[in-house]
């Protein structure tokens, strides 16, 4: 039988901390009976109530993986207006622009498929059990590097990237904020490094180390706050 997990943290970067701002990355996982699933999302910094809109975002993604239970066939373009359509309510009546924040979500509902998605920048990687990855980041190669995709108002079902892959070959999922992605050299081998090292621990446990590892992040002058989020199953032996 298998067990999907997940662990995560989150902290402000050296910037929000002086200037006494509130955190504007948010996590967050879900586990019930119909699915497992997290979700890493990054309020923009130039919008005043982004630390809103990617607490929103988590809740959205949850949501829409629930109304997504039982469907026959889930097209990206369903995801992605379900996850918009639930970020648009909550965060009502605030101003959508306002609020915009990127999003990346892992999750599974049981039929044996991993569904990945992709909103703005940051990193999503899938390690399968044969050790090879399946890695999104968002392409910046046609427009501004410090300009991303994120949810506000417009339907940004075009930016998304949404793919799938057979749960049977997932070993696990990591999710990170670009205060985390650009600071990446080995990109492969952080991912391997920090799954192997947390998956088998307790939750609490887990939570707590990659706290202190982005607390005692080796990049001093990277002002971004950061998050990472993993899901990742374990084999529980019957008796």
């Amino acid at each position: 039988m298998m067990l999907w997990k997940s662990f995560g943290a989150s902290v402000r970067g050296p910037a929000h901390i002086a200037s006494r701002t509130p955190n504007q990355d948010a996590w967050a996982s879900f586990h019930h009976n119909w699915g497992d699933g997290i979700v890493v999302c990054d309020g923009l910094g130039s919008k005043p109530l982004s630390n809103v809109g990617s607490a929103a975002a988590c809740v959205a993604v949850e949501r829409a993986a629930h109304a997504c239970r039982g469907q026959s066939e889930i097209t990206p373009r369903f995801l992605s207006q379900c996850i918009q359509s639930n970020w648009l309510s909550l965060i009502a009546p605030l101003e959508p622009r306002d609020c915009a924040a990127t999003c990346l979500f892992a999750f599974r509902l049981g039929n044996g498929v991993i569904h990945l998605g992709m909103l703005g920048d940051g990193l999503l990687s899938a390690v399968r059990f044969d050790g090879s990855m399946l890695a999104l980041s968002e392409d910046k190669s046609q427009s501004f590097s410090n300009i991303t995709a994120a949810l506000s108002s417009i339907d940004s079902g075009r930016d998304w990237q949404i793919t799938s892959l057979p749960e049977q070959d997932c070993l696990g999922i990591l999710l990170c904020t670009d205060g985390v992605a650009d600071d990446l050299d080995d990109v492969d081998g952080f991912v391997t490094g920090v799954m192997e090292a947390h998956r088998s621990l307790a939750t609490m446990t887990a939570n707590q180390r990659l706290q202190e590892m982005l607390e005692n992040w080796p990049t001093p002058k990277h002002n971004d706050d950061k998050t990472i989020a993993c899901l990742c199953c374990e084999e529980i032996s019957h008796g």
